[in-house]
């Protein structure tokens, strides 16, 4: 329920008294094996968040929150100078940007104006908003947020828009925030599309990130949404998507499901420097991108078959540092961004055994160029195979506000390594497991 929209406080006092305090605690343990005698990692985070939002005045309110961290036990997660490797998972508990910092990890996280007006909502500040590239992508010890205008306008009905301007981001795994074009570099740059080391990092400008979306849901069986993203002198991308349920029992609790995605990116600008060595994207390039699903719904259990096609032009790119992808063949722990010519097809089932426990099994076959073409593969990654199990449980009662989850993934390689561990060390051949413990008020 939303606060009241109080008009009139007696005093300040009291009408800071009528806002809302909330609270997070978070233990979140990750451990990488990787094959045979190569590197393993690990790491065990604590960390704790408090938050308050003013109640309404006008329709006026504030938000302004805060998170820290510490390593309470971990591996060395930064570059060991002997191998070159580092970790890739683990190290994102904490400040991809400083590895070996273990206790200074404390961020000012949500601090912004709202306006509400009936069941819109227009938001100044830093924030956390949900688009399908911009998200919070909130599977280590805190989300990414943005530091922009927000505008959400839901009075048409069945239409609604939603959109702004980004002038910065606080990228998970981060402990500080950043400019637009400062934000790209926390995650490794990986290489060019000639093959040499990517040099964008620090060497890219762009003013801002426009987006816009419109979304027209005529029931609730079916929701059609398009976005566009411009991001000044680096790219534009445009996406849609449509989800449908088909009903087929005549209580309506067993449905077919069917669903489509579509999206098309080219360079904006330069593409960040005029130096086609220092752009992130090149001038000139381009690609399509196409994701599909069906699948047969019950009020327990969802079973999909999942696609995905990245056309076989130029790399597909999107700061991995901004959000996770939506595709409906995405898994927890990899990802499609980076590469062309590449395919995936994946078996994903999700089950809500009561309330309180739900589970879900994902398998999926994705076919990416070879780890040698370094114009169509970012990362290097070979094609490979994942299983991931994952289960969640909300606990009740007295420990009402706390989920226990679980997740293992495995991936295993399908395309050429040439033995290279470059190509094998937290890419393929390996299994990762993730515990977390999450308390909310």
């Amino acid at each position: 329920m939303p606060a009241p929209d109080t008009t009139l406080p007696q005093n300040l006092t009291s009408f800071l008294k009528q806002g809302k305090f909330s609270g997070q605690v978070r233990n979140l343990f990750m451990f990488t094996d990787n094959e045979a005698d190569l590197p393993d990692y690990h790491s065990l985070a604590l960390g704790a968040g408090l938050g308050y939002e003013s109640a309404k005045f006008h329709g006026f309110q504030v938000g302004v929150s805060g998170f820290f961290i510490f390593n309470v036990w971990s591996s060395n997660l930064g570059t060991d100078p002997a191998t070159g490797f580092r970790s890739r998972y683990e190290i994102g508990n904490f400040d991809l940007l400083d590895p070996d910092d273990r206790y200074d990890l404390g961020r000012m996280e949500n601090l912004y104006l709202r306006y509400t007006y009936k069941k819109s909502a227009v938001t100044l500040g830093r924030q956390k908003i949900n688009t399908p590239f911009i998200n919070p992508q909130d599977g280590r010890m805190r989300p990414t947020l943005i530091n922009g205008l927000w505008l959400e306008y839901k009075e048409l009905g069945k239409l609604s828009f939603n959109g702004g301007l980004i002038y910065g981001f606080g990228p998970r795994s981060t402990a500080d925030w950043f400019s637009v074009e400062e934000s790209i570099g926390s995650i490794a740059a990986a290489r060019n599309v000639y093959g040499t080391p990517s040099q964008y990092i620090g060497n890219i400008s762009s003013k801002g990130i426009a987006v816009g979306s419109i979304t027209y849901q005529p029931a609730k069986t079916i929701k059609s949404s398009l976005w566009h993203y411009y991001v000044e002198n680096l790219f534009t991308l445009s996406f849609s998507q449509t989800d449908v349920s088909i009903p087929v029992s005549q209580d309506k609790k067993q449905s077919v499901v069917l669903g489509f995605q579509a999206g098309y990116q080219r360079t904006s600008g330069d593409g960040g420097n005029a130096d086609t060595l220092k752009a992130y994207m090149p001038k000139g390039a381009n690609t399509w991108l196409f994701s599909g699903r069906l699948g047969y719904k019950t009020d327990k259990v969802e079973t999909t078959l999942n696609y995905t096609r990245i056309a076989d032009r130029d790399r597909f790119l999107f700061p991995r540092e901004w959000g996770i992808e939506p595709f409906y063949t995405f898994l927890s722990r990899e990802r499609f961004e980076g590469g062309a010519a590449s395919m995936a097809i994946a078996l994903k089932t999700e089950v809500r055994l009561n309330p309180q426990w739900k589970a879900s099994v994902g398998y999926g076959l994705y076919d990416t160029p070879d780890v040698k073409n370094a114009r169509q593969s970012k990362y290097a990654m070979p094609s490979y195979s994942q299983l991931n199990l994952l289960t969640n449980y909300a606990l009740k009662g007295y420990l009402d506000g706390l989920v226990l989850q679980a997740l293992y993934v495995y991936k295993g390689a399908r395309g050429e390594t040439y033995g290279d561990p470059r190509f094998i060390v937290n890419k393929v051949d390996m299994s990762h497991y993730t515990f977390v413990m999450n308390y909310q008020f």
